[in-house]
């Protein structure tokens, strides 16, 4: 099987013949706040203050290289603008490996790719600017045995039926991450000693994050409660 990537629901070699040459798959950087001051050695970082300690990054490039073949010159254009079409006319879609498919990026092709053409042959150079994080494919508690990874994968649940109140235990195996939590009743969690009202249907707290690792919940009220996240990570 020859690999290579889906974009924009399209494959490189299945929907249109590309062969994949190469691919660079390039870490994000820190993002860093210094600051200089006057007559001291070395300089304060203030990078994490906002965050609450938690590292911020910048966005991540990845870089591919496509071989095209085609019948003539002319088939050769027509191929290359379809391309165009296919990689550079939409925003940011998800980008998934053949190698890599337990995990996705948020990508999008900002500047032009280079082209080479010699006779019917061509190569096209494209890079990805993407979110810094890979995200998983599957929510967690819904992973697939046939595709469980022994190495990062954990088979938890994350749906719960309550009737007073419960004790439960999610694990995030990726970085910190802010998950919602779907309610079929007016129920409350409490998490690090702070409680959140739900209401009915999916609830979002951008201060409540699932840190890595095992992170407790008391869950109050009757009903069905469901934590639902990515894994995301370097």
């Amino acid at each position: 099987m020859i690999r290579g990537f889906t974009f924009n629901d399209k494959h490189n070699y299945k929907d249109f013949g590309l062969v994949l040459e190469s691919k660079q798959i390039l870490p994000p950087s820190k993002q860093k706040i210094k600051i200089n001051v006057p007559f001291m050695s070395g300089t304060y970082d203030f990078s994490v203050i906002g965050s609450d300690g938690e590292q911020i990054f910048e966005e991540r490039q990845i870089q591919v290289v496509l071989g095209l073949a085609t019948r003539s010159k002319e088939k050769l254009h027509v191929l290359y603008s379809q391309i165009l079409e296919w990689l550079q006319d939409i925003g940011r879609r998800k980008l998934v490996f053949d190698d890599i498919c337990d995990y996705y990026f948020e990508a999008e092709v900002e500047n032009a790719s280079s082209f080479e053409e010699m006779c019917r042959f061509g190569k096209i150079a494209v890079t990805f600017i993407c979110q810094p994080f890979k995200i998983g494919v599957d929510y967690e508690g819904e992973k697939l045995w046939d595709s469980f990874n022994f190495d990062v994968d954990v088979l938890q649940d994350t749906g719960f039926d309550v009737a007073g109140n419960k004790t439960v235990n999610i694990i995030n195996v990726g970085r910190a991450v802010c998950p919602v939590i779907n309610a079929d009743a007016s129920m409350s969690v409490v998490f690090n000693s702070k409680v959140y009202n739900l209401a009915i249907g999916d609830n979002k707290f951008y201060d409540l994050k699932l840190q890595p690792g095992e992170n407790n919940f008391i869950i109050n009220g009757t009903g069905h409660t469901k934590f639902i996240f990515r894994k995301q990570v370097l």
